[in-house]
């Protein structure tokens, strides 16, 4: 799976993309939303955890580079995932610090709603995003994602609150 946009290429994350992922993973603004640091073991399993998505269900998140420069600018993808008990492909984008504000994410999920809707044939596509993640709400806006929901997700032993989007495919 690639997916080509006017500034970027979305492309399957290799092991090769560590110190990418390194960087971009321990970015101020994900550890904020995240609750942690990455620690090196912790980017190992992250890049196994989207091999295996690749593998089993053809989709995950996927490094997001820039065109014009070579350079890694984050990750975005499609992802089978769990949102309040129910089964859902969600959506989901991760900026490394230095190429925040510049939409790339909302640039890379329209495209990726694009393949889920045109490709995939999905009919409906999730995120789920933390109450105070002004940034990830702006890009759902954007992307005319609306809420439906709330939940709390275990992550590290911890509860946080996330709140649903939703974005429905236009027949």
């Amino acid at each position: 799976m690639e997916i080509c946009t006017d500034r970027l290429i979305l492309r399957p994350i290799v092991p090769a993309d560590f110190d990418a992922l390194m960087e971009i993973m321990n970015s101020r603004h994900v550890r904020e939303v995240w609750g942690h640091a990455f620690s090196p073991e912790d980017v190992r399993q992250w890049i196994a955890k989207r091999r295996k998505g690749y593998a089993e269900n053809g989709a995950d998140y996927l490094l997001a580079v820039s065109q014009e420069t070579g350079e890694p600018v984050g990750q975005a993808g499609l992802l089978k995932e769990e949102m309040d008990g129910k089964p859902v492909w969600g959506i989901g984008w991760i900026l490394g610090e230095k190429h925040e504000g510049k939409g790339y994410a909302t640039e890379s999920a329209r495209a990726l709603a694009a393949y889920a809707f045109t490709v995939m044939g999905l009919p409906e596509i999730c995120c789920d995003i933390r109450p105070e993640n002004e940034k990830s709400r702006a890009v759902a806006a954007r992307l005319g994602m609306e809420p439906c929901g709330r939940f709390v997700k275990i992550y590290r032993g911890a509860e946080m609150p996330h709140d649903i989007f939703r974005l429905k495919r236009e027949d």
